[in-house]
């Protein structure tokens, strides 16, 4: 029998540049024991999303001239 060791909320598709991160599809990624992963499409809340810890995305900034 496996074990879900992890659960986060994880987008399905990353965001296009300048794309809201809340208008994306959402849902769970759930890590097992067994190192078998799976994706539930079933959104998260927005306070879970906003407060993720992994799928993020960081901008780097412009140099500047």
């Amino acid at each position: 029998m496996t074990t879900l060791i992890s659960r986060e909320p994880w987008w399905a598709s990353p965001p296009y540049p300048g794309q809201n991160e809340l208008d994306l599809e959402w849902g769970y990624l759930e890590v097992y024991d067994s190192l078998e992963f799976r994706f539930v499409h079933v959104r998260p809340t927005d306070e879970e999303i906003i407060n993720r810890k992994g799928c993020r995305t960081y901008v780097e900034p412009s140099p500047s001239a």
